[in-house]
């Protein structure tokens, strides 16, 4: 195969003899020279080591994170390397000293490493690729051959210690030399020699690596073989996470910036950087690159008393990208300011006392105790500034809980959130008018009605949820809540008033409790309707009660008799509908400018009551049938007979 880069790794300094003359007296003194062959057998075994620890080197995609010096008798012969997920392996470098005298003419064989066009690495001896005995080049940096199987590292053994394990002959059937070098390429099952015969007396032991440098770069550990080429495995950073602070104290509705260090590295991004905060509040993360290591964490305390925790830890997550997370935290602490008032364990009349003379609050939580008509009329003097209200942990004892108002509803008020107290029976009218930025009330249980007006434009109200004791939601008691997507009625509520949910745009589905037997005029004009549900005890559908919806089917309730003037005008998506038996009257266009209205099914044996233009604008329009004894009598009632061409019995 080609290579490049081709990366000779003095791992084996082996004397090889290339000239012919008898040194068979020489040899015979060197195989009775007990401590050359002991010396042989430490250096191989060395080698050995070096030989996996540069195929360790070479396949790892761990992290170091430690490089010890060896020391032996008061000299460094090498290193011990330490990873982060993988155990540790053993470098040695040694001191270059002869082991005998170097015979004239000798030849030093060579295992090296070289890097082919495919960018792996390959084993070589004396500058050639070492291939098995199925002919593949012996990749260095795995433990996978050219063809995919699992091939043994080389290693290398005396002649002395292959005879202890048993070994006589080398792969050419040539008996075993006590201090000569052989390589294996299949594990030890086969042995070549690869030391000279001749020639070679003394063993230099040339360095594997010439330097290990662990202290210039921060980020890797550069490693300098002994031909001069270097490569470098990255290092693991321990990084920390070091805040300007330690605990941040913060006014409700505030934010803030803090300076942050990532210690160890700089190479994190916005990817591998996370911010936890504690219920109701916020943590983003910016990076600023004029240090390193840098960022800024914005910390955003909850808007209001009670909206969220009032301490607690933001929690910055740094994935470092090689295995392990850092963990750094911050200590938060919510505040008041002076337009927040926030009490406990009250009588009647002391938060009248403790608002005193101060206007412009913007939040004000009573957690305990009681209240009354005093203390409301005190909270009322703040309305025009008050956002957040939390009554929920005291009852109200004033004599007008059944109808609790704000005053002046005819100007805006900011409230953004309100959890009121228990006690209350009834949110009077024009409770919440015009509240157009609240967006969560909380209602205690006992609430009876609901009355006129009491939401009336509050546009950024997603949801609510009704206490199962209300009984009546009074007129526009909803108008205009265009945000407004989710309202659970409850069993008991009997009357829906007229404009109840006039122009809640969003608003998708409703549930008709079972206690109602009316549909006001206009309850849900112009809601985004794709379901109702009735009971079967309404009797009565108003004018423009379901006008411009989007419902594609409607199950009227079996007991109904009436429907008003245009209730289901504008129901783009209506294809058909069945109108009850019991059904005497319906107005004027009720089904106007349903575009896609195909079939109209009207199962009363007498021809209802109708008004003009009843079905006005539907083009698709083309069965109405009824009871068949009755086909006559509807192709010849007033209005009915405009539409006898398609009249028919029902089959």
């Amino acid at each position: 195969m080609k290579t490049r880069n081709r990366l000779s790794i003095l791992l084996v300094a082996l004397t090889l003899t290339a000239c012919g003359y008898d040194d068979s007296e020489l040899w015979e003194q060197v195989n009775q020279n007990t401590e050359r062959i002991a010396a042989l057998e430490a250096w191989q075994a060395e080698t050995n080591t070096n030989i996996q620890s540069i195929q360790t080197l070479l396949s790892t995609t761990d992290y170091i994170t430690a490089v010890t010096p060896i020391v032996e008798a008061g000299v460094e012969v090498g290193y011990t390397i330490s990873f982060l997920n993988s155990p540790a392996i053993t470098v040695y470098h040694g001191q270059k000293g002869d082991m005998g005298e170097q015979g004239e003419d000798g030849t030093i064989p060579q295992i090296g490493v070289t890097q082919g066009e495919d960018g792996n690495w390959y084993w070589t001896l004396n500058g050639a690729l070492l291939a098995d005995s199925q002919g593949n080049s012996i990749r260095a940096d795995g433990k996978t051959g050219a063809d995919g199987t699992s091939v043994p590292m080389p290693q290398l053994a005396t002649g002395t210690s292959l005879s202890t394990q048993g070994v006589t002959t080398d792969m050419q059937g040539a008996a075993l030399v006590p201090d000569a070098i052989y390589l294996s390429v299949n594990g030890g099952k086969t042995w070549a020699r690869v030391s000279g015969e001749k020639g070679e007396q003394g063993l230099q032991g040339d360095n594997m690596f010439s330097d290990i440098d662990y202290e210039s770069e921060p980020n890797n550990v550069t490693f300098t073989l002994n031909d001069g080429t270097t490569f470098s495995i990255p290092r693991y950073m321990g990084n920390s996470l070091t805040f300007e602070t330690e605990t941040l104290p913060l006014v409700y509705g505030t934010s803030k910036d803090i300076a942050v260090t990532a210690g160890g590295s700089e190479n994190f991004t916005l990817d591998n950087l996370y911010a936890v905060a504690p219920y109701g509040w916020k943590a983003s993360i910016a990076l600023t690159r004029t240090a390193g290591t840098a960022f800024t964490l914005t910390v955003t305390a909850p808007d209001y008393p009670a909206d969220g925790a009032t301490e607690g830890e933001i929690l910055v997550v740094l994935d470092s990208g090689q295995g392990n997370t850092t963990i750094g935290r911050l200590k938060v602490m919510a505040t008041l300011d002076n337009n927040m008032l926030k009490e406990e364990n009250l009588q009647p009349g002391e938060l009248a006392a403790a608002i005193g003379n101060r206007t412009g609050l913007t939040s004000i939580t009573v957690t305990s105790g009681s209240i009354n008509e005093t203390d409301w009329a005190a909270i009322m003097e703040n309305i025009i500034t008050l956002l957040y209200l939390d009554l929920e942990g005291v009852t109200y004892t004033g004599t007008d809980g059944n109808s609790l108002i704000y005053n002046n509803t005819s100007y805006t008020k900011p409230l953004r959130i309100a959890k009121l107290p228990q006690g209350i029976t009834g949110l009077g009218k024009g409770a919440f008018q015009r509240c157009y930025n609240l967006t969560y009330i909380t209602l205690p249980d006992g609430i009876i009605s609901i009355g006129a007006d009491a939401f009336l434009f509050c546009s950024s109200l997603v949801s609510i949820t009704f206490p199962d004791e209300v009984t009546s939601i009074g007129e526009a008691a909803f108008a205009y809540c265009e945000d407004l997507i989710s309202v659970t009625i409850p069993n008991g509520v009997t009357s829906i008033g007229k404009n109840a949910f006039y122009n809640c745009y969003d608003l998708s589905s409703i549930i008709i409790p079972d206690g109602v037997t009316s549909i006001s005029d206009y309850a849900f004009y112009n809601c985004d309707l794709t379901s109702i549900t009735f009971p079967d005890g309404v009797t009565s559908i108003g004018d423009y009660a379901f006008y411009g919806n989007e419902l594609t089917s409607i199950n009227l309730p079996e007991d109904l008799t009436s429907i008003g003037l245009c209730a289901f005008g504008r129901s783009y998506y209506l294809t058909s509908i069945t109108i009850p038996s019991k059904v005497t009257s319906i107005g004027n266009a009720v089904f106007s400018d349903c575009d896609v209205l195909s079939t109209v099914i009207c199962q009363a044996q007498t021809p209802p009551t109708l008004e003009t233009d009843i079905f006005r604008n539907c083009a698709a329009l083309t069965s109405i049938q009824v009871p068949a004894a009755s086909v006559e009598a509807y192709k010849t009632a007033k209005y009915w007979i405009e539409h006898a061409d398609i009249i028919t019995a029902i089959p």
